[in-house]
């Protein structure tokens, strides 16, 4: 079979291992990547740096075989994108999730599964070392009362202090679904969340005619079974797209300096260099600026349990 010479841009929509369907126009190919540019994305000795060099979202330039298949020749920077550290074993390789979008919307529920902070801390760090915006969904609030809701709207203005965009969304609500839509609307979006938080149900509420498959969270372990099983962009009606993921169990942190993580927590600016110790990690030194502020009420226990669980690798509370 012969390669027609020229070459196109096209862009990435979805992606399965060794796989990728590019549209170029109205047309959508699948496309393998060139061995070459496979050599390229490795280190010196031959070890692989992604799990996947290719990401949904991808510009990419393609020689076109036929009106089914192509040839992925090359992978155009990335203005921004949403990586996470390998999941298993293989912490030095990179997986990267989705490039290009403008905001990551972080998806979490207040039960089935329940909430989990250490988990959306995780999701917001690492759309800003991808250079995104994020935006906090908490999901499933018709199975909260009215003094959990009180609650949860009180804990969730420390994001909002911080910046973040925060939605309490249920699909039995249409009113949350029409303000995550305004969110959602001529802008490129990742969704992200744990399974079992509603990403698939909140996007067919969004747009029915998605017909994405829902899953159930499990009585015993309150955790959710992939439904999604690889990442896909969807054009929204409103003039948005999104791409949906699957459900994310472990959040690896990738491209973020952990030897300065109190960065990547705002509320702490204020209180650097407080500390009786310049070189103070804000754990369970003495005279700390930081855990002093805890204390007072001025940075959330919450979002410090996140940090500390980050910087000391402590998995017990994730």
């Amino acid at each position: 079979m012969t390669f027609i010479l020229t070459r196109e841009q096209g862009r990435v929509i979805r992606a399965r291992t060794g796989f990728y369907d590019v549209q170029y126009g109205e047309l959508v190919l699948r496309c393998t990547l060139r061995g070459t540019l496979k050599r390229k994305r490795q280190s010196e000795t031959g070890r692989r740096l992604y799990a996947d060099p290719v990401a949904v979202g991808d510009q990419v330039i393609f020689s076109q075989i036929d009106q089914e298949e192509g040839v992925i020749e090359d992978i155009l920077p990335r203005q921004t994108k949403f990586s996470r550290k390998y999941a298993g074993k293989h912490e030095d390789i990179e997986q990267i999730i989705v490039a290009n979008a403008h905001q990551v919307v972080a998806v979490v529920s207040t039960q089935m599964p329940p909430l989990n902070f250490r988990t959306l801390d995780r999701f917001l760090i690492l759309a800003e070392a991808g250079d995104m915006a994020a935006v906090i969904c908490l999901n499933k609030m018709d199975l909260v009362d009215s003094e959990q809701r009180q609650q949860l709207t009180s804990t969730f203005e420390t994001y909002e202090k911080l910046g973040y965009e925060v939605l309490f969304t249920s699909i039995e609500d249409p009113n949350s679904i029409d303000k995550l839509k305004n969110v959602l609307k001529n802008k490129f979006s990742v969704i992200v969340g744990p399974s079992g938080v509603g990403k698939s149900s909140v996007l067919n509420a969004i747009q029915p005619n998605l017909e994405l498959r829902i899953g159930e969270v499990g009585e015993k372990t309150q955790k959710g079974r992939h439904t999604t099983t690889l990442v896909e962009l969807f054009k929204l009606d409103i003039d948005g797209e999104v791409a949906d993921t699957p459900g994310i169990r472990e959040v690896g942190l990738w491209g973020v300096d952990t030897e300065n993580l109190e960065l990547y927590f705002p509320e702490m600016e204020p209180f650097l260099g407080t500390c009786k110790y310049n070189d103070c990690a804000h754990v369970k030194e003495t005279d700390c600026g930081i855990q002093s502020a805890v204390e007072s009420g001025d940075i959330h226990p919450e979002r410090y349990r996140s940090y500390v669980v980050l910087k000391t690798e402590d998995t017990t509370d994730f």
